[in-house]
């Protein structure tokens, strides 16, 4: 008989189990279950629907993770950047091979170009971070890191880059990831030698092995130790990539084996996995046959012994593990079993724990051999007998030995699961609205748990958490007594591999009260400005892991044969994609109202003596400036009124705006004219507040998000103050210019040349084909647009007769799509290997200073190429025919001149410019330069 409260006898009637039970919903301030001592292990984001790959669902997903309790082998793959790494290697170790896999970035990849849209510096860093995690759960990954450390664009020389970055700062969190990810063998990507190439890629193959050195020194940053609670750590083995094919090497790893797992060979899996970092591949598909990769032990005094004079690195490794690695296996030689753990760290083995972990490897191994992939359920009864044994002997353990053992635990509840086929989902209501809350509003959270293994499983306890482990509700669920024969003869049919149906457990709602302090979503990390190469921390709770673990979380304890097994998932909401249906994602706690400004950065253009801004000009001073405020509500209900905070001098009309807010995303604009008193100078920096009530309490807000939305990516948030700045600069303006953009990959160009005066109208497809381009003065083909728009490369004869027809068409940085010998008006090489120059305080040179493009209407000097931000350009032309006339020349130290940034030449009766000067990086920043040479490129002549 059930006894419990009206609604929990409701409930009660919706569980399928065989059960007495009485249920009580607990208070918010109820004690969280204690987290076990895996401080960012095992911490690779977790899925949520839509998510989750093919291999890693029902059988398959199940034996997958029941490999991964046969041994303890681990690895942590060290790499520069986001598609660095081995992918092949990574997926043959994880899902071949049973291992723990790590991989662990210097950075994010900031600095990089971007194929799919418009966003740089840091809100590219924020898509790398997501296409790496698309690509790791292909890999297998079960973590991955990054250091605090920013990709401040291509480095030639490891110099260059211990310059730019503090060498010891980077060292540091490797050293921390070391000390927290505990591997056996590290593995670096690059070789640590001037082979490596990009100075970054250089810096983490030396520091690699520096980082393993220090990580076993308890002397060495003694604060992670005393302060943060880590451990030092040995390393076993250290290996580094980066090997010519004539060189020695020590293991040889092939990938190209086939896995009936995932009906491919592991290589050709990564190589879908790494095309997915889209960003950079274009979504191409790298060759996944006949690749292996190559690597060299460091230290074991055989095929290092060659290099030591050139890597300066090997005399930091431990002497005494210097014997010979067979090729093909990281850990020849290691007991790399259970029944090993203790003699691995060579530690004592005591009679009766050794038999326990020996027992316990034992039933692993006989799982995997009687695995049937038509009934996973039937691995169940073995799999929680290991782990009731497993969790007998922890607490006898050592530290270090029961840190690998809380690791085992893990494993063990992830593979009772899959093979129960235990789901867990945790949804908001629909009522609710989307996927965000905001602090002080009460969520309804629906929380639904299933089984494939019903008749044996039960639920003990659910919980809804936010941040930091904190409760806000509870559901506990105690248990009398089984029913006998009904729940038996169910689990003795579901154990005899008979057909069973998926069972609905619990299906519960939560009201889960969100606390007024709820931190709002967004990077755990910082910069104070572009100029910034390292990140500061604002929340060490994740450090050094890809974002914030999920802010609202479900966590339903699973008793399976009367063993705990806790499952945590995150909060979900579903994102209306009409008419293709929806989109699962995490729910975000967000501020009640989001405030931005745009533009962000308004260049003001001076030319003789007046602005070129455009707008009304007010007894004879400088003329009106517009300013456009968003604002959009994360509440359901909110009344807000916005105003600007001025300089002194300025006005705003209007003076404010309110609105009422009646839905949740519901947005709202407002346009504020301001006017600069007559004679300002410098830069001008405007503010955005709004006020609400909200929960009785009044309250400001100065900030919005820049929102990162791209296929198959999390959404990302990027922070971003509610502020404006006006810069005077000394430009002719482009009042009456018509300019047609054929828009590429995405850039904010054309905001730049409508803040020249002129107008802008985006080509599409029809205009290219069949439209009256001669109604543009200018053309301007946008970064990397022929690399994605194939309209273009289609009709790009009709742009070359608008050009020779007396048109002025201007082509900025392309990629090797764009064939020149082919697509320009005369001949030219644009090379795979496009040269660059990455230093933005490279020197220029001006080569034909009286040109009318350097003269007219600006003159165009030396000090424009001042206060350049990441680099000067990339793609140069190699070659091009004499008909070019090349305007500038720079070059990196110790690189040979180059001329091939900024071309033009004369075709018909018009112009034809390649520049590949990087203005798309300068221009929404607001350089001044820039805009001067953008004014000289488009100007009628």
């Amino acid at each position: 008989m059930i006894t419990a409260s009206p609604r929990c006898r409701a409930l009660a009637s919706r569980l399928t189990l065989a059960v007495a039970a009485s249920l009580t919903l607990c208070p918010s301030q109820a004690t969280a279950q204690t987290p076990p001592p895996l401080d960012r292990v095992l911490a690779f984001p977790t899925p949520i629907s839509g998510e989750e790959l093919y291999p890693d669902r029902g059988a398959t997903g199940a034996w997958h993770r029941i490999r991964k309790l046969a041994t303890t082998a681990s690895i942590l793959h060290i790499t520069a950047h986001p598609d660095d790494e081995h992918a092949g290697m990574l997926t043959l170790a994880s899902r071949g091979w049973g291992a723990r896999t790590a991989l662990l970035s210097l950075n994010r990849g900031e600095g990089g170009a971007n194929a799919i849209g418009p966003e740089l510096f840091d809100a590219l860093g924020l898509i790398r971070t997501r296409e790496l995690v698309l690509s790791g759960r292909y890999y297998g990954l079960d973590d991955l890191y990054f250091t605090t450390a920013v990709d401040y664009g291509y480095s030639k020389s490891v110099e260059e880059a211990f310059r730019s970055w503090d060498r010891e700062a980077v060292l540091e969190d490797m050293v921390r990831v070391i000390r927290l990810n505990r591997p056996l063998v590290v593995v670096s990507r690059f070789h640590g030698t001037r082979r490596d190439g990009h100075g970054h890629h250089h810096a983490a193959g030396l520091l690699t092995p520096e980082a393993v050195e220090a990580a076993a020194d308890p002397e060495r940053f003694p604060d992670q130790i005393e302060r943060e609670g880590l451990r030092p750590w040995r390393v076993q083995r250290v290996f580094r990539g980066g090997l010519r094919v004539d060189e020695p090497y020590d293991v040889v790893v092939d990938p190209g084996v086939y896995s009936a797992a995932l009906g491919m060979s592991y290589q050709r899996w990564a190589s879908q996995g790494l095309s997915l970092q889209r960003s950079q591949t274009s979504g191409r598909v790298r060759g996944g046959g006949g690749r292996v990769y190559r690597y060299e032990r460091l230290g074991s005094g055989n095929s290092t012994r060659d290099n030591r004079q050139n890597t300066g690195i090997v005399g930091h490794l431990r002497p005494e593990v210097a014997e010979n690695v067979p090729a093909g296996d990281f850990f020849a030689g290691m007991e790399t079993s259970l029944r090993g753990l203790q003699a691995l760290q060579g530690r004592e083995v005591a009679d009766g724990f050794a038999g326990a972990l020996a027992e316990i490897q034992e039933i692993v191994d006989g799982v995997m051999g009687d695995f049937d992939f038509t009934a996973p359920e039937r691995s169940v009864p073995e799999l929680v007998r290991g782990y009731r044994l497993l969790n007998d002997v922890i607490g006898r353990a050592a530290p270090e030995t029961a840190f690998h053992l809380h690791v085992k635990q893990r494993q063990f509840e992830d593979a009772i699961a899959a093979a129960a086929g235990v789901g867990v989902v945790a949804e908001l209501e629909s009522g609710t609205g989307g996927v965000v809350v905001v602090p002080g509003e009460e969520a309804a959270v629906a929380i639904r748990v299933e089984s494939n293994f019903a008749d044996r499983a039960r639920i003990s306890d659910l919980q809804v958490l936010l941040g930091k482990d904190e409760v806000l509700s509870t559901l506990h669920i105690d248990y009398e007594r089984v029913v006998p024969d009904a729940g038996a003869q169910a689990a003795e049919t579901a154990v005899a591999g008979k057909a069973t149906r998926l069972e609905e457990v619990v299906d519960e709602r939560f009201e889960a009260p969100i606390p007024p302090s709820a931190a709002p979503a967004g990077p755990y990390f910082t910069r104070s400005g572009l100029a910034a190469n390292r990140y500061e921390v604002v929340d060490s709770t994740d450090l050094h892991l890809p974002w914030r673990r999920p802010q609202l979380r479900a966590v339903a304890g699973v008793e399976v044969l009367e063993e705990r097994v806790p499952r945590t998932v995150a909060v979900t909401g579903s994102v209306a994609r009409l008419p293709y249906g929806s989109l699962t994602r995490r729910v975000e706690v967000l501020p009640a109202l989001s405030v931005s400004v745009t533009p962000r950065v308004r260049v003001v253009a001076r030319e003789s003596g007046r602005e070129g801004e455009g707008g009304n000009r007010a007894g004879g001073g400088a003329a009106e400036i517009q300013v456009l405020v968003h604002l959009e509500a994360n509440h359901p209900d909110l009344s807000a009124e916005a105003e600007l905070e001025l300089p002194a001098g300025w006005t705003a009309m209007p003076t404010s705006v309110r609105h009422h807010f009646r839905g949740r995303g519901e947005v709202a604009e407002a346009l504020f004219t301001l006017q600069p008193p007559g004679a300002w100078r410098g830069d001008a920096v405007v503010d955005a507040v709004a006020r609400a009530t909200v929960n009785g309490a009044p309250r400001e807000y100065r900030s919005g998000f820049q929102t990162i939305d791209h296929r198959d990516l999390p959404v990302a948030r990027l922070t971003v103050p509610a502020r404006t700045t006006f810069r005077p600069v000394d430009v002719a303006s482009l009042d009456g210019l018509s300019v047609g953009y054929a828009m590429g990959v995405g850039d904010e160009v054309p905001a730049a040349i409508e803040a020249l005066g002129a107008s802008v109208r985006l080509l599409g497809e029809a205009d290219l084909a069949h439209g009256d381009l001669e109604a543009f003065h200018a053309i301007v083909i946008g970064t990397r647009a022929y690399a994605v728009r194939r309209d273009l490369v289609e009709n790009n004869h009709r742009l070359l007769d608008y050009a020779r027809g007396g048109g002025n068409l201007v082509v900025l940085y392309q990629t090797q799509e764009f064939v020149p010998d082919e697509m320009a008006p005369y001949p030219a090489s644009l090379p795979r290997g496009a040269e660059e120059v990455s230093e933005e305080d490279a020197p220029v040179t001006l080569l034909e200073p009286g040109h009318r493009m350097l003269t007219t209407p600006n003159h165009i000097t030396e000090a424009d190429f001042d206060g350049w931000l990441e680099q000067r350009g990339s793609k140069f032309f190699a070659r091009w025919d004499e008909a070019y006339t090349a305007l500038v020349e720079t070059r990196d130290t110790g690189q040979e001149p180059q001329r091939g940034i900024w071309l033009t030449a004369e075709v018909g009766a018009g112009r034809y410019s390649y520049v590949a000067l990087a203005l798309h990086r300068q221009l929404p920043y607001g350089v001044p330069g820039a805009y001067r040479i953008l004014s000289n490129v488009l100007a009628r002549r």
